[in-house]
């Protein structure tokens, strides 16, 4: 699904701050090994797991802003070898992360 420019800058201004995203990739059997050593050296990738079920790999990944999640997306992980689909779930709210309770406002 293509975004406009204006779709984009809504979205930007409406997630500002850091962004935390679920990305679920669907990848060729032979190259599941590839894609995760060439995605585990992204500082952003604070977790990657090899997963059973529909995908194959799931990650969090954290980023300054929606812009470089979505280049993230499209301009590295969209042009690795051996990914078939991808699927991003931007994390709207946190309860606990990393074993540690969210804070309750």
């Amino acid at each position: 699904m293509m975004v406009s420019d204006e779709e984009e800058q809504i979205v930007s201004n409406v997630l500002s701050g850091f962004i935390t995203a679920i990305v679920s990739l669907k990848v060729s059997t032979e190259k599941i090994d590839d894609v995760a050593k060439n995605l585990k050296d992204y500082v952003n990738v604070e977790d990657l797991f090899l997963v059973t079920g529909d995908t194959d790999i799931i990650m969090k990944v954290k980023f300054l802003n929606y812009k470089d999640l979505k280049e993230f997306i499209v301009d590295k992980i969209g042009k690795m070898e051996g990914i078939q689909d991808t699927s991003t779930m931007i994390v709207v709210a946190s309860y606990k992360e990393k074993g540690i309770m969210a804070r309750e406002k």
